[in-house]
């Protein structure tokens, strides 16, 4: 099966996932070098790691892992420290902050043939720099990089693709809760991905050593060949003693590559320091 011999190159049986990943390895070494460099000695430096995956009931998965690097531009101090405020899901800043990171990823997904279904999946490298402006009870972030990945198709050769990326957040504190929107593009199969939620606390644990987040979700993503949209739960889960914070979520799922409804799953993990 496509899924199985994949995940088996993704994590160390085919040549590109090792070019992948190892690249990707040099890359977050640049990155961590350069940082310090710009940083110096000066705090308001925040390191994080990211990694999840969401798998469709139509035949659809994706696996990404992110390392990355917030950094104060001009070296001021922030009051409080970037991780401060994992309830987030991503590190909150006082200031502007330049933002540095690598993302390794894997996406398959199916497409209509002429006979049978076309099975498409991309094992990619993305190294991306961005700005996060902060505001009044929320902050905005934009980011551009450069897309890089070897595609496989049905009864096609592998090949290699590079294109834009482009990656957009909005967070704002409302209410009860917090809105995140959340947007990527990728150049090299045209794929744009929407993601909206809307989290409220529900509980916490004395001390507030643990916090959960309940809210609803909507998703939209696809290209000129494959398109979903998807509705939800999302359940935040964080561990502020440890600056972390799981995601899990699930519902309902419609694709063009199925006249029914389906499902999906996914879960994330998000560390910072």
């Amino acid at each position: 099966m496509l899924f199985r011999s994949d995940l088996r190159s993704l994590f160390g049986g085919g040549s590109f996932s090792r070019f992948s990943f190892r690249n990707g390895l040099v890359l977050f070494g640049i990155l961590c070098f350069v940082s310090g460099e710009l940083q110096g000695n000066a705090s308001g430096q925040t390191l994080e790691f990211d990694g999840g995956e969401t798998v469709f009931s139509q035949n659809s998965q994706y696996y990404f892992a992110e390392a990355g690097d917030f950094l104060n531009i001009g070296g001021l101090e922030e009051k409080k420290s970037s991780s401060d405020h994992p309830e987030v899901g991503t590190a909150s800043t006082d200031l502007p902050t330049l933002h540095l990171f690598v993302v390794a990823s894997y996406f398959a997904y199916e497409t209509p043939g002429t006979s049978t279904m076309i099975e498409n999946s991309y094992n990619g490298i993305t190294p991306a720099l961005g700005v996060r402006i902060p505001f009044q009870n929320g902050f905005w972030e934009g980011d551009l990089g450069i897309a890089l990945a070897e595609a496989y198709q049905t009864s096609t050769p592998i090949i290699s693709l590079i294109g834009l990326y482009a990656q957009t957040e909005y967070y704002r504190t409302f209410g009860p809760g917090a809105l995140d929107i959340f947007a990527n593009y990728t150049g090299y199969i045209q794929y744009i991905y929407v993601q909206s939620r809307y989290l409220t606390p529900v509980w916490e644990a004395k001390k507030k050593s643990v916090s959960l987040y309940l809210g609803p979700e909507l998703i939209g993503q696809g290209n000129n060949s494959y398109n979903a949209g998807q509705g939800g739960v999302a359940l935040g889960v964080s561990f502020p003693a440890i600056h972390s914070y799981l995601t899990f979520d699930g519902g309902l799922l419609r694709s063009s590559v199925s006249s029914g409804w389906g499902g999906y799953q996914g879960f994330s993990w998000y560390w910072s320091f």
